[in-house]
């Protein structure tokens, strides 16, 4: 990165190298916002029409309370009281349009760019050798942050909320390195608390992984340095312990549904490993972190698949290296939070594969919107690579040819793949905003008639519910003018139908 400018005295090269990566990661942003802006789906569908049901209505009826936050739907469903907290926001001063959680999740997650820029760049460290690779590891981070690899991420609010999640987990992070460093464990318990509060399930995982990396280091750090470890570990531990009991105690709110064992559901997926869904657990999702689909026109389907296979591989091959350096080389905070991530990603394929996998089969893991958990694995291998790996000086051997040349080279190949990812993106919106009109056109035929579920596209789970439920749910938008009968909401989103509506708020 670095040799054409080896004649740029160091100062100004400092500058340039600061400079193309703000421009590069402020390009990531400024596309993600305005695709945001223009695309995110303002229509209720999939599990907003829960949270209409079961949350909004009370808020309605002045009825909400703390405990509604946290609610969830059967034992396998996440509570997510953040999105519920967004859910309230877009009720009391947006019409219930649910694009504007689509702009809340990017806000997260440029929040959550911010961050690792601190972590990747802190100040002190600026004028040390490394600039180059720090600054190209931070620019590809907010390039996967806000890629257009899978749309649905940013079209969907719900899955772009997710980002929400992110940030306390990577707060949590931080924090539990300030404890194990510097003694600061009640910072650590306050980031433990939040996190458990707030990301549910997505908090236990993260406190495994970070309890998991907090091990590999135990017996590497001298003596007097595993006190401040083991009391970090029990007081992350006797919070969340605290957490999960609050958690035990809100009711379900449908205890009927059916919820298999973990036994039976390990045994379903011991048949589908058995019938061989090993190899496609591991290539499926490590391909599709870098592309969801084929953006590339002249690309046929069998050199689509042989160009995943040769990503899967060449990702596998970096784990290798990711893990021997995490295991033998040193450690720092960089290197601290590049295992913790990458062993939070894991934990994310595993709940995956557990909870979907064992019930809906392999294939289930191409599902776009999880590709917001398993690009986190690239941007841990990035973190470890800016902390631990040199750019190639002059007649460097092949070993830095290897950890210098190669990360910087695939580092541009996935600036560039952006690209064409994004280009696939936006052709995709002239397809996507009909869809969005239609699904409104059918919300507004079912008000008038609810037993009208006819041809009723598949993101509107409302049609599959009993005949008083559905009418309840449509009269509750209808009469309080939310959603699709809002007019802020239609003036907001030009390509939503217009229905006349009368004194009493409905669509005449």
């Amino acid at each position: 990165m670095t040799s054409g400018l080896q004649f740029v005295p160091e100062r100004v090269r400092q500058h340039l190298i600061h400079a193309f990566a703000w421009v590069a990661a402020c390009a990531a942003l400024f596309n993600a916002c305005l695709f945001v802006w223009l695309t995110a789906n303002p229509v209720l569908r999939s599990d907003e029409w829960y949270s209409l049901d079961i949350f909004v209505r009370k808020a309605v009826a002045g009825q909400l309370g703390a405990i509604d936050f946290f609610t969830r739907r059967y034992a396998a469903d996440h509570a997510q009281p953040l999105n519920k907290l967004v859910m309230l926001i877009e009720w009391r001063w947006f019409g219930l349009d649910s694009s504007v959680g689509a702009v809340i999740g990017v806000m997260a997650a440029t929040a959550c760019a911010v961050i690792l820029h601190r972590v990747v760049l802190p100040t002190q460290q600026r004028e040390q050798r490394g600039v180059a690779r720090r600054c190209l590891a931070w620019a590809v981070i907010c390039a996967l942050l806000f890629s257009l690899n899978a749309s649905v991420i940013w079209t969907w609010p719900l899955a772009t909320l997710g980002y929400l999640a992110v940030l306390p987990i990577l707060l949590f992070l931080l924090a539990t390195w300030q404890a194990w460093q510097h003694r600061r464990y009640l910072t650590v318990a306050l980031a433990t608390l939040l996190l458990g509060v707030v990301a549910d399930d997505s908090a236990v995982i993260t406190v495994v992984a970070t309890l998991v990396a907090l091990l590999l280091f135990a017996f590497r750090e001298p003596t007097s340095s595993r006190a401040a470890l083991w009391k970090t570990t029990l007081v992350i531990l006797a919070c969340m312990v605290l957490v999960r009991i609050g958690y035990s105690l809100v009711p379900l709110l449908d205890n009927s549904m059916p919820n298999p064992s973990l036994s039976a559901r390990l045994t379903a997926l011991y048949g589908q490993l058995r019938a061989g869904g090993a190899w496609q657990w591991l290539t499926t999702p490590l391909a599709l972190s870098v592309a969801h689909d084929n953006p590339f026109h002249g690309l046929s389907t069998t050199g689509w698949n042989k160009l995943q296979m040769v990503v899967a591989v060449g990702l596998l091959a970096a784990h290798a290296v990711f893990w021997r350096r995490a295991l033998l080389g040193g450690y720092s905070k960089l290197t601290f939070i590049a295992v913790c991530l990458m062993l939070l990603s894991y934990g994310w394929l595993a709940a995956i594969l557990v909870v979907r996998v064992s019930y809906f089969g392999s294939d289930y893991l191409a599902q776009d919107r999880y590709v917001e958990f398993y690009q986190f694995n690239l941007i841990a291998l990035l973190l470890m690579w800016a902390d631990t790996s040199p750019l190639a000086d002059r007649g460097a051997s092949w070993r830095n040819w290897l950890t210098g040349h190669l990360p910087a080279t695939a580092c541009g190949l996935l600036l560039l793949l952006q690209i064409p990812l994004a280009q696939a993106a936006w052709q995709q919106r002239r397809y996507v905003l009909p869809y969005y009109g239609q699904m409104a056109t059918q919300i507004e035929q079912m008000s008038a008639d609810p037993a009208r579920t006819e041809g009723c596209l598949p993101l509107l789970v409302v049609c599959q519910w009993p005949l008083e439920r559905r009418r309840a749910a449509l009269e509750l938008l209808r009469d309080q003018r939310l959603n699709v009968f809002s007019s802020r909401v239609q003036a907001q989103h030009r390509f939503l139908p217009r229905w006349p509506v009368n004194a009493e708020g409905r669509a005449q």
